[in-house]
């Protein structure tokens, strides 16, 4: 397939030498039916994590998963923290840089920032991808 931008690209170029899952495939293929950007494309394919909506989940933390454990999911610091919403397997949140964290409920805490933003795909879909 390929998009009606400008910088038009097919989706077997934007992966050639590129390894994704046939998953990932079937996602650029909506993308650029849509008329996705090169650039778009690009973040969608470089992308960690992908959901084709407003809203992604991403996955807890594994201290969390330790008996005493205890994990978040932050944007930000003070009092202008925001915290994710808990999902089973992970948090929900939208654009922005996130931490999300765990403790073990002993004495090891460990956290791992995700930036997480929004991809224009067409006029009237938005995508948001993780890396």
């Amino acid at each position: 397939m390929t998009n009606t931008d400008d910088l038009t690209v097919t989706v077997d170029e934007l992966l050639e030498g590129y390894e994704v899952t046939d998953s990932r495939r079937e996602l650029l293929d909506v993308a650029c039916a849509a008329g996705a950007t090169r650039t778009a494309l690009e973040a969608i394919r470089d992308a960690i994590r992908v959901s084709s909506g407003p809203l992604i989940t991403l996955p807890a933390h594994h201290f969390e998963g330790l008996s005493r454990g205890r994990g978040w999911a932050r944007k930000g610091r003070g009092e202008s923290v925001v915290w994710g919403d808990r999902v089973d397997g992970g948090y929900r949140v939208g654009p922005g840089n996130w931490t999300v964290g765990a403790s073990d409920g002993f004495r090891r805490k460990k956290s791992v920032t995700w930036a997480v933003l929004h991809v224009d795909v067409g006029d009237l879909r938005v995508w948001t991808v993780a890396s």
